[in-house]
């Protein structure tokens, strides 16, 4: 039996028709501009028919996708999956996917800023941005992450000229909240991070949305973000296609 990927058809960029001997079995979405920046491809969806699955489609759909995206210029790979579902979660792994991240979310409700905690003015704003981007583009290099797509994923996660200014509480304690996802959340104490997660909440509120997400890289904040309300959504995972 010959699995392949099709193009689904115009107007559908990025989504392909897994196909056993010629017959479609399902459907899997792919795209080389993710919220990781450039040099990053991502399977965004991936679906097989139940009465088609366990046969290896998915596994081969998804080796296809990555040479899709190595003809693209990526030279990694990313995949989101459902926080809990096992069968997503095994294949990732089999094909040598590790845990990147996780995405949390938490309903809001406008109960006004905590004490202490302002706006950043323009002057800090970019003095932080600067160093944000230096911090979080070295930590992604320490982990493995080649330096052309470390400095492309750090400068994605930042690059929000529209967005309100980062909210500050002093002393390195920094949360940035646009569209109702914390770009950035850096607290020396669990407290700070925890007021500054009411003030993420407040003011995602306050612009009319019902909740608030944040992407955790590691466990460095996860206590706190459970404590505050916030349940696991999505798990992600990459590895470099070189």
């Amino acid at each position: 039996m010959t699995t392949t990927l099709r193009p689904a058809g115009p107007g559908r960029d990025g989504v392909y028709s897994i196909c056993a001997n010629g017959r479609s079995v399902g459907g899997v979405h792919l795209t080389p501009l993710g919220p990781w920046g450039a040099g990053t491809g991502w399977i965004l969806h991936i679906q097989v028919l139940p009465s088609r699955r366990r046969r290896g489609h998915a596994c081969v759909a998804m080796l296809a996708a990555e040479e899709i995206m190595r003809g693209l210029r990526c030279t990694r790979m990313a995949a989101a999956v459902p926080e809990g579902n096992r069968a997503a979660t095994g294949l990732v792994q089999a094909l040598g996917y590790a845990p990147d991240s996780r995405r949390l979310a938490a309903p809001v409700r406008a109960t006004g800023l905590p004490p202490g905690v302002r706006m950043m003015d323009p002057d800090e704003r970019d003095a932080w941005c600067a160093a944000e981007l230096h911090r979080y583009a070295a930590d992604l290099r320490a982990a493995g992450w080649a330096a052309t797509v470390a400095q492309a994923r750090a400068q994605a996660r930042l690059d929000h000229p529209t967005a309100p200014a980062p909210y500050t509480l002093g002393e390195g304690a920094v949360v940035w909240v646009a569209h109702g996802v914390i770009l950035a959340l850096t607290a020396p104490t669990p407290a700070d991070a925890a007021t500054l997660l009411r003030a993420a909440g407040h003011v995602t509120a306050t612009q009319g949305l019902h909740e608030v997400a944040i992407e955790l890289p590691d466990d460095t904040h996860a206590k706190v973000c459970t404590g505050a309300g916030f349940a696991p959504r999505t798990r992600y995972w990459g590895k470099p296609i070189l």
